[in-house]
């Protein structure tokens, strides 16, 4: 027994229009998340600074890799919604 989530949509999508508007939110999220991790990795680390000793470069990377999870996170959101308007899509064409 799996105790493993499936992922889904977190706001159950009716139709058409509220699953457009959640792979346009979903995919502005990972973008942001993204962006920001870009960010954090090209600044370069200050000098004489907390992020010179061990527990800054440890936070700095957890930080990192919390955004990277949470991009990847929004990206799956957005396929379920895409996968879900392919199907929506096809359903109307065959009808």
């Amino acid at each position: 027994m799996s105790r493993r989530r499936q992922l889904g949509p977190t706001v159950a999508c009716t139709d058409l229009d509220d699953l457009l508007g959640a792979l346009r939110d979903n995919l502005g999220r990972a973008d942001a998340f993204i962006t920001t991790a870009e960010e954090l990795i090209e600044r370069p680390r200050s000098i004489g600074g907390d992020e010179e000793s061990d527990d800054g470069i440890l936070r700095r990377r957890s930080h990192i890799a919390h955004l990277v999870d949470a991009a990847k996170l929004a990206v799956r959101a957005a396929a379920y919604a895409s996968s879900e308007i392919a199907a929506i899509t096809l359903r109307q064409r065959v009808v």
